[in-house]
């Protein structure tokens, strides 16, 4: 018995659970239930190590789980530690919750990132649908989503999605495009 790990997954594109075993690279199975989904990816890990095996692979080794005790030690340069201490002190916190908030403000705008992109991403393909099913369809100038209004787009100028300017109409502007390609 191998102590891998699996990871379980709902796939609506595919209508099943997936079984992942993160361990070995492209071992997935299938299943109508998590259990089903398991069953088959220990079924596939037994393929797996039995061709690691033949072709005198070594096995990865079984990840474990590590608990993290939410303290960590950080040596930083004599500047950066005054500069943050001042800023703390400024802010009437202590530097630990100091450093935890600009940390965390980090994390959430690379997170923010990460979302606007995937929208990126989205409004790419509604406008190449748009340009593809309505023959004379023409971007509008500016696309504005109504609960970003204070991001600045990160996105590429030479995008084709009119990500530039956010503000409150992002609807009005596809509907009106629509509308009028129509008429």
């Amino acid at each position: 018995m191998y102590k891998y790990s699996i990871n379980v997954i709902w796939s609506e594109e595919d209508g099943c659970y997936i079984a992942t075993i993160p361990e070995f690279s492209g071992l997935s199975a299938f299943g109508d239930t998590q259990g089903e989904a398991i069953q088959e990816a220990l079924v596939a890990l037994e393929g797996f190590v039995e061709v690691y095996k033949e072709d005198n692979i070594p096995l990865p080794k079984a990840k474990t789980h590590i608990p993290h005790s939410g303290q960590t030690r950080l040596r930083l340069p004599k500047s950066l530690h005054a500069a943050l201490a001042e800023e703390a002190k400024l802010e009437g916190v202590s530097l630990n919750t100091y450093i935890i908030n600009v940390l965390a403000k980090r994390y959430e705008q690379n997170k923010s990132a990460e979302i606007l992109e995937k929208i990126g991403e989205i409004q790419d393909s509604v406008f190449a649908l748009c340009q593809a099913t309505l023959p004379a369809y023409d971007e509008p100038e500016s696309v504005t989503l109504p609960f970003i209004e204070n991001f600045q787009s990160e996105r590429n100028s030479s995008s084709s999605v009119g990500l530039y300017n956010f503000g409150f109409n992002q609807n009005i502007c596809i509907k009106e495009s629509w509308q009028n390609q129509i008429k």
